[in-house]
């Protein structure tokens, strides 16, 4: 089970909402949502080992509250799922939005990169109703394993940015671990061009922490990987 990941609960599972617990509108909002077998997301973990598993819901615009965070027990989990794809979202956008997404898409799966959506295309995809507009954000899970895949990876993002008519978030998320907003790594690789410079450290989000990770650690990540292929 991984952040991003997509949890199913069961209908009647016992939940702790852990924001606006005495609004009954986020109650009543949750009870729907669940008894329309939607998926809430996996969020980061409590560091110490916990029972609960923690998670998260946004709801549509005009929703209040509009975030939703509670806790449950495992077995209140019916299935955990992977994110859409994003080839299971790409058709649902504009076409001005999805060209460029399609382009790195194609980009990406020739170097075995798996491109997964989270954020507002994903639960409007989830939820079948409108959370968009003409400037919302695309947000982008890239997973990657080996060192080459890398620089593929940040070329196809780029080119798609430059593309697009909104902005591309997200993140790269090496080895199935660690993840890095992709911009800040695209700005902190920039400023380095010898492997004996990789001091930099950026933000790095795992399942149960957040961290500042230096370069080379980093990199390390799809190196050892690497060597276990």
């Amino acid at each position: 089970m991984r952040r991003h990941d997509l949890a199913y609960l069961y209908p009647a599972a016992d939940y702790r909402l852990l924001s606006a617990p005495q609004c009954p509108a986020a109650h009543e909002a949750l009870q729907c949502w669940l008894h329309a077998q939607r998926p809430l997301v996996v969020a980061r973990q409590p560091a110490a080992a916990s029972a609960q598993i923690l998670l998260g819901l946004t709801l549509p615009p005009g929703a209040e509250p509009r975030r939703i965070s509670v806790s449950v027990n495992a077995d209140a989990i019916r299935v955990i799922a992977s994110p859409l794809t994003l080839a299971h979202c790409v058709n649902t956008c504009t076409a001005a939005v999805a060209a460029p997404l399609k382009r790195l898409l194609r980009h990406c799966e020739s170097y075995d990169i798996a491109i997964s959506v989270y954020g507002s295309l994903a639960w409007e995809m989830l939820s079948e109703t409108t959370y968009r507009h003409s400037g919302s954000d695309i947000d982008l899970i890239c997973d990657i394993a080996r060192v080459p895949q890398l620089a593929a990876c940040i070329e196809a993002l780029q080119q798609a940015q430059q593309s697009l008519p909104c902005a591309l978030d997200g993140e790269i998320r090496f080895g199935g671990g660690p993840a890095v907003n992709w911009k800040e790594l695209v700005q902190a690789l920039s400023q380095h061009t010898q492997p004996t410079q990789l001091a930099t450290k950026v933000i790095v989000k795992e399942n149960t922490s957040v961290a500042l990770l230096s370069l080379t650690q980093l990199l390390a990540r799809l190196k050892e990987h690497d060597h276990v292929c």
